[in-house]
């Protein structure tokens, strides 16, 4: 506890048990660390995630052994896979009973080895200082990620008498390239100029750089086309006129063609993952060059053959690039080709009934009045694709989504750490009926420390996302993915937060109108056409980005 505290902690998340019960015994004689009580420890981990979105500082979760442990699998990878720094600790049985398959216990170490960035065992009580600050170090240095410490309870239990160093630290500076090679700089600006079809694509690994000023000055200076991933949202301001929007399977139509038909990609940080460019082999077609900048070095070349690796962080890249000679470009056909894409297929969002879409434009009129005072995190699903192509967000701390784990039930513990670290704030949930229901326990914490989170149920009963993929490629088998749900309304009185169900644009927008002006939770079920559209554009997996459909009809 001392330790945590030195290093800037102050609040956690966790559930005891017979495991951590020395933990949670000590716990009351540090009045400064605020614990949070989650309802099941998957909540713990994703509202640990919550604040360390927001804020890119780490957040710790605690866990007992087996059970508890192994309820933070998902929500661990979902962190790993997002580069998200937390401090996961678990408890364990004892020493003397480890390998016997005693009562709770798990090899917590190999069962998180593959989503961890590195896990620990404590087995000497006088090590927890310098395995607690190694491990901090470790999730929040080079790519960020999480790091477990399991302690044994034999050791929890044993008198602490001096600190111990490490034998062997793990920790190491030298994995982030702080100085750039004049000679990659030289290449890239070299490539930039030789372009004529240019794109820039970005990852949120600028925004964990803090080096989003930099990046918008570098695409003012060049004007060049850029495309974000879905994590990047806002990465590069939303009304610059050089942003094309999101490229992946549910990209835009513009955005998607013009880096299928780019000569030239400039990718700070993606790791060029299956959905983000269609096929691998189709992306480099027509002699396409790529620069590819990373701070992980086993990300350079492991999906696609690139022309120029740069092993660096991105502020450090946009500061040293920016530095050079830059000049506009002098690309105006292929901007006016770019603008053509734009215009001749566009997807139409708006429908003639109450659907997501309609209800995600209501709130969207509410928010954009005044973006800074809103956060929007979503789940997994329809909504969360419409969410990122309508929602208008601040900065990308305001935007908070579960990309490459897609957890369908991020959202509702996230905003609870969202709400706690950011109390100026009002944090909108957009859920739907298929995943709020698998994390549905966590409205007691919203009521507990009266959060201002506003949990928007979009209810058209039924898993649509993968309603939409039996539509297009299954036949119209919908197979067990038709969804009953609760009374959400009921479910709101039980928990003590005020319920609303609206079925009409006029209901939702009075509803919006009334709980966004005051402070506190509230659950407002959304309930919209059962039968409506599919999320377009798509590129269904096996297809390429210029195979991008903007109908049903084109695929």
């Amino acid at each position: 506890m001392e330790t945590l505290e030195k290093n800037g902690i102050d609040t956690i998340f966790g559930y005891p048990g017979g495991a951590n019960m020395p933990l949670y015994d000590e716990l009351p004689n540090f009045p400064k660390l605020k614990h949070i009580l989650v309802r099941n420890e998957q909540g713990a981990s994703f509202a640990a995630q919550g604040y360390a979105r927001t804020t890119w500082k780490i957040w710790v979760c605690f866990a007992t052994s087996w059970p508890g442990a192994s309820n933070l699998i998902t929500w661990v990878m979902d962190a790993m896979m997002d580069s998200i720094p937390l401090l996961v600790v678990t408890w364990q049985v004892p020493i003397w009973v480890m390998w016997t398959d005693a009562f709770q216990e798990l090899d917590t170490i190999w069962t998180f080895m593959s989503i961890t960035k590195h896990s620990f065992i404590v087995d000497d009580v006088n090590k927890i200082p310098a395995i607690i600050e190694e491990a901090i170090k470790i999730a929040t240095t080079w790519r960020p990620g999480p790091v477990l410490i399991d302690f044994p309870k034999d050791v929890s239990l044993a008198e602490f008498k001096e600190r111990k160093e490490l034998e062997k630290p793990l920790y190491y500076s030298n994995v982030a390239r702080l100085e750039l090679e004049k000679e990659q700089v030289k290449k890239a600006v070299e490539m930039i100029n030789w372009a004529k079809k240019p794109v820039l694509l970005v990852w949120q690994w600028v925004k964990f750089a803090k080096a989003e000023k930099l990046l918008n000055e570098f695409v003012e200076k060049l004007q060049i086309p850029t495309v974000s991933t879905l994590l990047a949202k806002w990465v590069l301001r939303e009304d610059n006129k050089n942003y094309l929007w999101m490229i992946w399977m549910h990209g835009t139509y513009a955005g998607n063609l013009a880096t299928y038909n780019a000569d030239l990609v400039i990718n700070i940080g993606s790791r060029f993952d299956d959905r983000l460019v269609g096929t691998y082999d189709s992306f480099v077609e027509n002699g396409k060059k790529v620069i590819h900048v990373d701070i992980d070095l086993w990300e350079l070349d492991k999906n696609i053959k690139t022309d120029l690796k740069i092993h660096s962080d991105a502020k450090v890249f946009l500061e040293e690039i920016l530095k050079q000679d830059l000049k506009k470009l002098e690309i105006d056909d292929w901007k006016e080709q770019i603008k053509n894409w734009e215009n001749s297929k566009s997807c139409h969002l708006e429908d003639p009934y109450f659907s997501i879409k309609t209800a995600l434009y209501a709130i969207n009129s509410f928010s954009e009045k005044n973006l800074d005072k809103y956060i929007f995190t979503t789940d997994v699903g329809q909504h969360q694709m419409w969410s990122a192509q309508i929602l208008k967000v601040a900065s990308p701390r305001h935007w908070l989504t579960s990309w490459w784990a897609w957890t369908m039930w991020f959202s509702i513990p996230v905003s609870v750490w969202a709400a706690i670290a950011n109390p100026e704030k009002t944090i909108i949930n957009i859920v739907w009926d298929g995943s709020v229901q698998m994390n549905i326990q966590e409205l007691q914490v919203l009521k507990d420390y009266n959060l201002d989170v506003k949990v928007i149920i979009m209810n058209n009963n039924f898993l649509w996302m993968v309603r939409q993929w039996q539509d297009l490629f299954f036949d119209k088998n919908y197979s067990w993915t038709p969804i009953t749900s609760p009374d959400y309304v009921k479910l709101a009185d039980a928990y003590g937060i005020n319920g609303y169900r609206v079925k009409t644009k006029k209901e939702f927008e009075e509803v919006l109108q009334k709980e966004l002006s005051k402070k506190g939770p509230a659950i407002i079920e959304v309930v919209v056409e059962k039968d409506e559209d599919n999320v377009f554009p798509m590129v269904p997996a096996g297809y390429t980005l210029a195979q991008t459909a903007t109908c049903k009809e084109e695929l």
